[in-house]
């Protein structure tokens, strides 16, 4: 390898080099100094940024189609552009992106060393050929995606005040060539934290229109073999889908390890893309939503569930709630990019069971915060997503007297499509939560259907929980709180029963045991305690009307 070059833009070092010809499974390493490498020296204490980058890593992959599906035919070998309105590399080149820490700040030297396919690494450095001879001074700054095709990435600031969503797209997809490029417009080079190795390319697509910023992510990630073990064919190619959650830290190599740890990498490149919208274009802090549907319905579920902090509400189509029992179900979407999850031990990053981790039942029901209010739908005969995981998850909601609404039918996966309108219209209901703004939690409400206890036989056939539930003109002050209690839908019988919770309170803070007198519409006061958690109820609240009721509460 010659000609290596690095220079620092928006909190990144590209590093580039050319690659002389290679046997396939060859791989380099680079490392970074604040001392000049000598002549001919070897790496010595410098600093590791990565191992296993694979060879021609300048070349897009994300424009070859053969990366996304076996059986594909390849595309003409085409060079990652890393310059808003620059040209593109040579793939056959090399590149490597890395992100400024605190401990890498400042001036630095890069070198680059080469593994054979069966090794060892030859770590001779050569001043000016693999190694800088002059250093590359660099700060820890936001990254900035780089925009791709026409056009400019939008300016910092541009979009303040805008609410932010988060669209994830189902299984499949990816390629960004030919005509499907207009499918997306910015890349981003993740950092050490977000992939099995730093400097990742992932692509998205970002549109700022109408007071809002969309960001639409694409769940492909680079491994550079086709994961052959992988009980499902449609990841036998380089480029996986990861379930909008992480895989198996050595998937480069093999998932197919004694134990095995699964960060989740793809989640936090997300709430990186997140904070990135947030800090840099400006988004509402407080009104950060995610949604999408099939594996990007289960995305939107853990995410919501995973990230209360981040996200006010969530949409979620035929999803996933819970990954449960190993070796079949809906755990084996997680086995293609982990390994079996049967008779192992298949941690996160932080040592918590995997399965437990994507447990939304066990979650939402632990949970000591408010999560984000779920709208949901699913169908009984969904082949995709088990019926039998789904009635945990809404009882889960309910005990835990947490947000959630769900409209159900006798439908295959693709049974959104024939849900109601007023439940269609759920995605614009999300917009209406904020962070900073409370909301209310219905439970036993008197027009719930019955779900069953998982048999796609067992329960009605079509149903809902909290279906057309709602409130207006809310008052949380210091010392009261007020709110009108809503149900409309087409179609509802009247009267309707429900408990209320209200949730995310910003000034009338309750705390365990304390009293309350409650006065429901225009009935004497009543007093009431709340619970050991810390939330007051009102139960049986009757809503006889459009008009809806309204509730009073005093400390």
């Amino acid at each position: 390898m010659s000609n290596l070059s690095a220079v620092y833009r928006n909190g990144q070092v590209f590093v580039t080099w050319t690659e002389a010809e290679t046997p396939p499974g060859t791989t380099f390493n680079v490392y970074s100094s604040v001392k000049p490498f000598g002549p001919r020296a070897r790496p010595g204490s410098a600093l590791v940024l990565a191992r296993h980058v694979h060879r021609h890593s300048a070349r897009d992959w994300w424009q070859d189609p053969a990366s996304f599906g076996k059986d594909a035919a390849a595309a003409a070998p085409a060079g990652f552009v890393i310059r808003d309105g620059g040209e593109p590399l040579d793939p056959s080149s090399g590149l490597f992106v890395h992100t400024v820490t605190e401990k890498t700040a400042g001036r630095r030297f890069y070198a680059v060393t080469v593994t054979g396919p069966s090794g060892p690494e030859d770590r001779t450095l050569r001043s000016g050929r693999n190694a800088l001879s002059s250093a590359v001074a660099a700060r820890v700054a936001q990254p900035l995606p780089i925009w791709q095709g026409p056009g400019t990435l939008p300016r910092e600031g541009s979009a303040r005040g805008s609410a932010l969503v988060l669209r994830l797209h189902g299984r499949g997809g990816g390629v960004t060539a030919g005509a499907r490029s207009s499918h997306v417009n910015c890349l981003w080079f993740a950092d050490a934290q977000q992939g099995w190795r730093e400097g990742l390319a992932f692509k998205f697509k970002l549109n700022v229109s109408g007071g809002q910023i969309q960001i639409v992510p694409m769940d492909r990630v680079w491994v550079g073999r086709p994961v052959a073990e992988s009980w499902d064919g449609r990841d036998h190619c380089p480029a996986i889908n990861t379930w909008w959650y992480g895989y198996h830290s050595e998937i480069y190599k093999s998932t197919s390890t004694p134990n095995a740890i699964a960060p989740n990498y793809t989640e936090r490149y997300l709430i990186a893309l997140v904070r990135w919208g947030q800090k840099y274009l400006g988004a509402d802090r407080n009104r950060t939503y995610v949604t999408g549907g099939s594996m990007g319905g289960s995305g939107t579920v853990a995410l919501a569930l995973h990230f209360p902090d981040v996200f006010a509400a969530a949409n979620a189509h035929v999803p996933v709630y819970s990954c449960t029992r190993p070796g079949r179900g809906s755990a084996r979407r997680l086995e293609c990019m982990v390994g079996s999850l049967k008779d192992r031990r298949v941690v996160t990053s932080d040592g918590v069971p995997l399965l437990d981790y994507m447990n939304g039942a066990a979650t939402i029901r632990t949970a000591a915060i408010d999560t984000p209010p779920i709208f949901s739908c699913n169908g009984r005969k969904d082949g995709s997503i088990p019926w039998e995981n789904n009635p945990p998850f809404y009882r889960a909601a309910s005990d835990a007297k947490q947000a959630f609404a769900v409209y159900w039918n006798n439908g295959s996966h693709g049974m959104s499509r024939e849900a109601p309108d007023d439940v269609k219209a759920w995605g614009r209901r999300m917009l209406e939560y904020r962070l900073d703004r409370s909301y209310l939690v219905f439970t036993n409400c008197s027009d719930d259907r019955d779900y069953g206890r998982g048999d796609p036989a067992d329960g009605d056939l079509i149903g809902w929980v909290n279906r057309g539930l709602g409130w207006n003109d809310m008052v949380d002050a210091r010392d009261r709180y007020e709110v009108t209690v809503t149900a409309v839908y087409p179609g509802i019988g009247y009267p309707v029963t429900v408990d209320v919770t209200p949730r995310r309170l910003q000034q009338f803070r309750l705390t365990p045991r304390q009293r309350v007198e409650v006065r429901v519409g225009n009935a004497a006061l009543v007093g009431c305690v709340v619970d050991a958690r810390g939330l007051l109820t009102v139960k049986g609240v009757a809503v006889r009307g459009e008009q809806g009721t309204r509730i009073a509460m005093r400390k």
